[in-house]
C-alpha cells in the first residue's frame, strides 16, 4: 500500500502548475514521450526511501548536496530517486532546526529516520531492505539551535541522468541574483497568464529527468498531462483559484554542490521555495497558501539558467 502511495505522489505532485490546452498537452507529452522510448526495459526498478517521523522541530533532507525537501514539520516518506542520478554512493544530509521561535531544540525535539529500499518499484509485494535507522540524540541537542548529520549508503539504479554533474560552479557566475530574479519573474509571468506551452517548455529538462528516475510508462505520462489540464485536471477541481504573489522578502540560495540555486521567500517562522501562490479550497473555502518549485542550473557549454528540478 505504501509503494502504490508513493507511486501515486511522485506522479501527481512533482509538477504544480496552473493548467494547459489540449492543444499543448499533445505536442509537449509526445516530446518527453520520444524522449523516454530511448530508455530500456530494465529487469529492476530499485527504488530508495527515507521515513521520517518529526515533532517540535524543521528540517531539511539533502541528497548529494541537493536538497530533497525543506521546512518540513511532520511525517513523511520522502522518494529518493529523484536526486540520485547514477549509481554508486550516496550521500544523505539532515539538518534539523529549532520551530514555533524557539531559540534551542528544546526538550520535546524528535526527528527519527529509517531508509530502506525496494529492488522492484512496482511489486507491491517486494520486501523492503533496510539500510539504517537514526533518531535524534536527546541529550547532546537539547540545547542547541540546530543539528546536521550526514551518512553515506550505496545505490544501484539502471538508469544514469546527467541531471547538474557537468553544471557549472554558480559561486562563479557574476549578478548571480539579478540573473536569478529575472528568471523567477519570467516564470511568474507564464503563471499569471495561464501559458502551459510557455511553462511546459521551461520546465522540459526536468520533466525528461523526472519520468525516467520514476520508470514512467507512457501511459502514466498521458494520464498525467490529462490530469493536470486546466479545465478538469486535479487542481481545478482542488481550487476556486489561484494567485501568483509578488516576490518580496526574499534571498538566494545556493545549495550545497554550487550547482543548483532558488529564491527563498519568508514569511514569519515559514518559507517557501519558488513562486508563492495562494488559493481557496473548494471544498471549505478556506485560502491555503503554498509555493510552485523552481531550481535553476546552468548546463555545460551554456550560459543560460535552465529549471532543473
Amino acid at each position: 500500500m505504501m509503494k502504490k502511495s508513493i507511486s501515486l505522489f511522485l506522479l501527481s505532485s512533482f509538477l504544480f502548475s496552473c493548467g494547459h490546452s489540449p492543444k499543448a498537452d499533445k505536442l509537449i507529452t509526445n516530446e518527453i514521450i520520444q524522449a523516454i522510448e530511448t530508455s530500456k526495459q530494465y529487469k529492476q526498478t530499485p527504488f530508495y526511501y527515507a521515513e521520517i517521523y518529526s515533532s517540535h522541530v524543521k528540517w531539511e533532507l539533502f541528497i548529494n548536496g541537493t536538497q530533497m525537501f525543506a521546512n518540513y514539520r511532520g511525517n513523511i516518506t520522502v522518494p529518493l530517486n529523484y536526486n540520485i542520478l547514477v549509481s554508486g554512493k550516496q550521500k544523505l544530509t539532515i539538518c534539523i532546526y529549532s520551530s514555533n521561535g524557539q531559540d534551542v531544540l528544546g526538550d520535546y525535539a524528535t526527528f527519527k529516520m529509517r531508509l530502506f529500499y525496494n529492488e522492484n518499484f512496482r511489486d507491491k509485494e517486494d520486501p523492503e531492505i533496510h539500510i539504517l535507522n537514526f533518531e535524534l540524540p536527546y541529550e547532546q541537542t537539547k540545547d542547541l539551535s540546530s543539528f546536521e548529520k550526514s551518512f553515506e549508503f550505496e545505490a544501484k539504479v539502471p538508469y544514469q541522468i546527467t541531471g547538474w554533474r557537468n553544471s557549472k560552479d554558480l559561486t562563479k557566475v557574476p549578478d548571480l541574483e539579478k540573473k536569478v530574479v529575472k528568471k523567477i519573474e519570467a516564470l511568474r509571468a507564464i503563471l499569471e497568464n495561464k501559458d502551459s506551452e510557455a511553462y511546459f517548455q521551461a520546465v522540459m529538462p526536468k520533466l525528461k529527468e523526472k519520468f525516467i528516475f520514476l520508470y514512467a510508462t507512457q501511459q502514466e505520462i498521458k494520464n498525467y498531462f490529462q490530469e493536470h489540464s486546466l479545465t478538469n485536471g486535479e487542481y481545478s477541481k482542488l481550487f476556486n483559484d489561484i494567485k501568483i504573489l509578488p516576490i518580496r522578502d526574499y534571498q538566494i540560495i545556493i545549495e550545497p554542490n554550487n550547482r543548483i540555486v532558488k529564491l527563498r521567500q519568508k514569511e514569519g517562522d515559514l518559507f517557501f521555495d519558488g513562486i508563492k501562490f495562494k488559493a481557496i479550497f473548494k471544498e471549505n473555502n478556506k485560502e491555503s497558501n503554498g509555493s510552485y518549485l523552481f531550481r535553476f542550473h546552468i548546463p555545460e557549454g551554456s550560459d543560460e539558467f535552465e529549471v532543473i528540478r
